[in-house]
């Protein structure tokens, strides 16, 4: 995976939560199938509560991104590009001006990649480009593809405190690509009760699936 595209996932973390009442926001319509739903059709996707906003695609034959949405949440395109596909923001749950808020990000190389280079090649990005430390990992796999999820601390930047993030990341192959999607959730005050429920849901059920699901 190139190294520049994280880059942007940066620059699009500062632009949403270091100013929280300047974000413009609209509430997000979750297109996506409810709880007890198997979307893959294989029953391999965790279920959760919250409805599933579809996350469009921008090339012929990419994944299906799915992303719960907690009440409270809101959408910002501020940022959309080929890499940064979505963000939902929770307003009503800022701290000290800092809008938790969730973003989505898709990547993709031309070949076969094996799932766990592409994750260390992640992390490493993370540490090396962002300055990330205390990382700690847990893999697991969504919707039958393999995963992993990090918890680590950013250091303080600009507008941006120094903060506790969580990030998922999913590769999954199709035809002659290797996708890589991750899903980064922060917020300055990750102990609030509310954050921690919503925060917990959508990294649960988040959802990569084949083209056309």
């Amino acid at each position: 995976m190139t190294r520049k595209p994280f880059l942007l996932i940066l620059t699009v973390t500062l632009l949403l939560t270091g100013c929280s009442r300047d974000i413009p926001g609209t509430a997000v319509t979750a297109a996506g199938p409810g709880p007890g739903s198997a979307s893959n059709g294989d029953g391999q996707c965790a279920t959760v509560t919250a409805p599933l906003a579809d996350i469009p695609a921008v090339g012929a034959g990419e994944p299906q991104l799915r992303i719960p949405v907690p009440s409270g949440w809101q959408r910002n395109s501020l940022m959309d590009s080929r890499i940064i596909r979505f963000a939902i923001v929770a307003q009503g749950l800022a701290s000290g001006g800092f809008a938790p808020n969730a973003v989505v990000t898709l990547e993709s190389v031309p070949g076969s990649q094996d799932a766990e280079d592409v994750f260390e090649q992640n992390r490493t990005n993370l540490v090396e480009m962002m300055g990330a430390f205390d990382l700690t990992t847990e893999s697991n796999s969504t919707c039958g593809y393999p995963s992993e999820t990090t918890d680590y601390t950013a250091p303080a930047m600009g507008p941006a405190p120094e903060r506790p993030i969580v990030m998922h990341a999913v590769v999954a192959e199709t035809g002659r690509t290797t996708y890589l999607a991750t899903l980064t959730i922060q917020a300055a005050d990750d102990e609030n009760p509310t954050y921690q429920r919503d925060a917990r849901e959508i990294v649960e059920g988040f959802q990569m699936l084949p083209p056309g699901r």
